[in-house]
């Protein structure tokens, strides 16, 4: 594929952390369009073409035999091979195309993570999804996946075949561990649930302050009316302070991180800039300036941004803080962030989609290349066994203490300073379009 033709596919997309563009492989005679070659070979032949055109590390992609490899899922892996490089991947095109643009997903709808004891423990349900149905709860330990206990999950790295394919009906069965109750058996089984991407959206006091708050978990196209109906409330409610809980947010597209700063903050002049994304050297012309939407509803009276954040927090959840904290305070609590200043395009290929990094975000000050993540201004652990939104879960917990008292309290100690903190929990793997869906 040469570049030209890359170029005019792209200008037909929208630049976000995940969008789509259409490509055909090979044109046949007679052919008005041209047809895909979805065979192995094919495949493999335009996601190297794509790799060595459109990748922001193109120059350091190997000249390999394509036409070796079993399956272009096998030859990405040698060919993203920049130290940098942690997220290209390739899904389905039916379950990119249901996340992004619809916000369903196939799967059991549950988050798990480890507490700061090394505990796993169930982080977050998805109402309506199996987990959901099954009455599992935020807080539950999970003690077995598969009959295979946790530590020997860890120790051999079976996350992913125990989780299994993307089929409906495919099961897990896991050993739960409820306070109070004795342990149990849950089998689950994979199928297509809606997701709800605001999560607890609710008004708290923090001393004389009214604080809105709001846990946001991806960044897809229902997220739009889900935040402004979340935003009308807040308006309403006369909110002083705003607290973004992103702790389980890995991205999404930009279009709808844009959607939300805008939502958060505007700035008096017209068309200032938000944002800008650069791309490899070939590609300078598609590098892009996004402006703040223009939008019917006010823009909150806010004049700082409060973000809980964790290891999870990633891709366009990094963008939002980069980008707003060049117009206004923006206070980080909880842990370090991802660290993912990159955004990639959708290419389709047959019936895959390819994401490959393909761009650098910077903010207005041109600021970016955060790989080391953003530290907490305060930090603080995520107390899986507290409900979220709740003023006594920790991470929450602190953010109040911040905005009544202006600092971090004693048992928190900010990035940087103090006596070094104990090792974060370790994390659970999660990679490709899992990571933006950022359940199982």
């Amino acid at each position: 594929m040469v570049a030209s033709k890359l170029v005019a596919l792209l200008s037909t997309c929208t630049l976000a952390l995940a969008a789509s563009a259409t490509v055909g492989c090979t044109a046949s005679e007679g052919d008005s369009e041209p047809k895909a070659d979805c065979s192995p070979q094919g495949q493999n032949r335009f996601l190297f073409e794509l790799m060595k055109d459109a990748y922001l590390w193109y120059d350091g992609v190997p000249d390999v035999d394509y036409s070796a490899y079993p399956s272009p899922e096998a030859l990405l892996r040698d060919l993203a091979n920049d130290p940098r490089d942690r997220w290209s991947y390739i899904s389905s095109k039916s379950a990119d195309d249901a996340f992004f643009q619809e916000g369903q997903a196939l799967g059991f709808g549950l988050r798990w993570s480890f507490d700061k004891e090394n505990i796993l423990r169930l982080s977050l349900i998805q109402p309506g999804s199996p987990a959901g149905e099954a009455g599992l709860r935020r807080g539950d330990a999970v003690l077995a996946i598969g009959g295979i206990d946790v530590e020997q999950v860890v120790s051999d790295d079976l996350w992913e075949e125990l989780a299994g394919p993307d089929e409906e009906g495919h099961e897990m069965s896991l050993t739960i561990e409820r306070a109070g109750d004795e342990t149990s058996t849950v089998v689950l089984r994979k199928a297509w649930y809606g997701i709800s991407s605001v999560v607890s959206p609710r008004v708290v006091q923090a001393g004389d302050a009214t604080v809105g708050y709001l846990m946001l978990t991806t960044f897809i196209e229902p997220s739009v009316s889900e935040l402004d109906s979340a935003f009308a409330t807040f308006r309403e409610s006369q909110i002083d302070e705003l607290v973004l809980d992103l702790r389980y947010n890995g991205g999404g597209r930009l279009t709808v991180e844009r959607h939300l700063a805008s939502l958060i903050h505007r700035p008096a002049e017209a068309g200032a800039l938000l944002d800008l994304t650069a791309h490899n050297d070939r590609h300078r012309d598609w590098d892009k300036r996004a402006t703040f939407d223009e939008l019917d509803q006010a823009p909150l009276p806010l004049s700082r941004l409060v973000v809980i954040t964790s290891g999870g927090t990633a891709s366009a959840s990094e963008t939002l803080i980069n980008s707003l904290r060049a117009y206004m305070d923006v206070k980080i609590v909880g842990s370090t962030t991802h660290g993912k200043p990159v955004g990639m395009y959708g290419w389709d290929s047959c019936d895959k989609v390819v994401h490959p990094i393909a761009f650098r975000v910077l903010n207005a000050k041109e600021e970016g290349d955060f790989y080391d993540g953003f530290p907490p201004d305060c930090a603080a652990d995520d107390t899986l066994r507290a409900e979220l939104g709740e003023p006594d879960e920790a991470c929450l917990a602190e953010v109040l203490h911040l905005l009544e008292h202006g600092e971090c309290s004693s048992a928190a100690q900010p990035g940087g300073a103090g006596e070094r903190r104990a090792s974060p929990p370790r994390e659970t793997p999660w990679h490709g379009l899992r990571r933006e869906i950022g359940a199982l």
